[in-house]
């Protein structure tokens, strides 16, 4: 569904068509996404192009169009990159013999190995190409490792995550594993700067926001990383014009429709996952923001840090 990929920066900058070829083929909505390895990725891309004599014009569209990508298309992960044991392919291959791309896209292919696809001005790395084949739509068991796995180059690399569900509910162990379970992907990234959010939507037999203050921390238990916090908001609908009823995990970086919600019933049953274009992820982050006009928040927003406190916000 989504998968990732090491271009080399060599490769995709030393020529107008290779650039404009290549950077098409990316993007969330495509399912494909590369990898800023290294964390320069970028800036290495515009300097092989300025090496190679690429004309102004040409060369201002190429940053505008990487300037683009940040959002939609290029994704860090944490991977290690160390010029010091050899070049930029020498440290692709390491990295994927640990944590396999989905292929890495090169100039080059010593050995002939099969998870390398060589970059030529013919084009021939396309939607075609069997490496470059994506679904924007899978189905997954409904447990929350084969849920966290599929989603999992979101919960990665995105820095704001907020899980939609009307029925979400920490006290429900069903609801408590599929969060477990993003909370270790998270986590693999030793960062804290993650904003994690639930929003879930008040009906008659939903805990009262006090009770869920009281318990939410011990609910939360051995859960969370270190260091970070989860925001919990609880919704209202203010017509029948806005139904809350859809599920979705939303992030800055893109969304992922969850057709039968979150909750871990099994391995016997399936949850259907597609991937939103990004113009609707951003209608549908817009819909839970504290000011949004299609919901009415029941206040207060409870924010449970790992640490156990819990605070009103």
């Amino acid at each position: 569904m989504l998968y990732e990929y090491a271009v080399e920066p060599k490769a995709i900058g030393e020529s107008w068509e290779n650039f404009t070829s290549l950077i098409s083929l990316f993007g969330f909505e495509r399912g494909r996404l590369i990898s800023r390895f290294p964390k320069t990725w970028e800036r290495q891309v515009i300097e092989t192009a300025q090496a190679t004599g690429m004309k102004e014009v040409k060369l201002q569209s190429l940053k505008n169009r990487l300037r683009k990508a940040k959002t939609g298309a290029l994704i860090r992960t944490g991977r290690h990159y160390d010029p010091a044991t050899g070049d930029w392919l020498d440290n692709a291959i390491r990295q994927h013999a640990f944590d396999p791309f989905r292929a890495i896209i090169a100039s080059e292919n010593p050995g002939n190995k099969d998870f390398i696809l060589l970059v030529d001005e013919t084009g021939e790395i396309n939607d075609d190409t069997s490496l470059m084949k994506a679904s924007s739509t899978v189905e997954v068991p409904r447990t929350g490792e084969a849920l966290a796995g599929a989603m999992s180059l979101l919960l990665k690399s995105a820095k704001e995550m907020l899980v939609i569900d009307r029925y979400f509910n920490l006290e429900n162990e069903l609801y408590k594993e599929t969060l477990r379970e993003f909370f270790s992907v998270i986590s693999k990234r030793q960062l804290t700067d993650v904003s994690c959010e639930i929003h879930c939507h008040d009906h008659k037999e939903r805990p009262s926001i006090n009770y869920v203050g009281s318990k939410s921390a011990n609910w939360l238990a051995d859960i969370m990383p270190e260091g970070m916090s989860l925001k919990l908001f609880v919704w209202q609908e203010k017509n029948e014009s806005s139904d809350f009823h859809a599920r979705f995990l939303l992030t800055d970086l893109g969304g992922i429709n969850v057709e039968a919600g979150f909750s871990a019933d099994g391995s016997h049953q399936k949850v259907l996952l597609t991937l939103l274009n990004p113009d609707l992820c951003r209608e549908k982050l817009a819909m839970f923001r504290r000011d949004s006009t299609d919901y009415k928040l029941i206040e207060p927003v409870l924010e449970v840090s790992s640490d156990g406190h819990v605070s009103e916000i």
